[in-house]
């Protein structure tokens, strides 16, 4: 039997032999240019990271489906789980079978980022595909020069998102960096409906007042470092934006 730890570090290291792939297909992440979102653009912006089963790429909407030219580029060993094309986005999820009945998967987003629900759609716009900027992100001791989105992007991506694995991220990113005095106002460029920040503040901040968040904080990231003060200092910050 295939052991967690065991599982995670195989999931990692396919990630990133499909990413080397991706950036060969791609001219380094330039053509067409892919901008990493998700856990793995954590990395960029704190010291923690967390392992995933699946890595995120959003992409600027092209007249002829830059999904289409992706999807011709994977490797034989990855198959489309989904493939979506509508008038303002597109979705396409690649996935590769692993030992164990495990799997990872590529998610790609044309256009528009897409959550759970209608409220939840972040549009991808020439802006901030020119913020976005390229650094060095380690994935299974492979390091690669990939697009991640400007810092303010990203968080309101988090905001918006607010599944449990984001509220632990947004944690960590609002104690590493805090929150920019104008996001509220750069929410409104980007999300159809910028409203949601306001009602997932509320699931984010009960969220973090929990008393077991801390254990399942230190248990995603693997250290103790995050602490009870900390904790209390996040919330402060996270409630000036209510």
């Amino acid at each position: 039997m295939v052991k967690h730890a065991e599982l995670m570090n195989l999931r990692e290291e396919e990630i990133s032999k499909i990413i080397e792939h991706i950036s060969k297909q791609t001219d380094g992440f330039d053509n067409p240019k892919l901008i990493l979102i998700g856990g793995y653009a954590l990395r960029a912006f704190t010291s923690f990271s967390r392992y995933t089963r699946d890595c995120d790429f959003v992409l600027k909407k092209s007249d002829g489906w830059n999904l289409d030219k992706i999807q011709k580029m994977l490797s034989k060993e990855m198959s489309a789980e989904a493939f979506e094309k509508r008038d303002s986005y597109g979705f396409l999820r690649c996935v590769k079978l692993l030992k164990a009945a495990a799997k990872i998967s590529i998610d790609f987003m044309e256009g528009e980022v897409r959550g759970r629900t209608d409220q939840q759609v972040f549009c991808i716009t020439e802006k901030f595909i020119q913020k976005a900027k390229k650094v060095k992100i380690t994935i299974a001791e492979k390091t690669f020069d990939m697009y991640v989105p400007d810092y303010m992007d990203y968080l309101v991506l988090k905001l918006m998102s607010a599944r449990p694995s984001d509220i632990r991220d947004l944690a960590t990113l609002v104690w590493k960096n805090g929150i920019p005095d104008d996001l509220k106002e750069e929410a409104k460029k980007t999300l159809a409906h910028p409203e949601i920040i306001e009602e997932n503040l509320k699931l984010i901040i009960s969220d973090i007042s929990d008393k077991r968040f801390l254990d399942s904080w230190k248990g995603t990231f693997v250290t103790t470092e995050f602490t009870e003060n900390i904790k209390e200092e996040v919330l402060k910050k996270l409630k000036t934006l209510s």
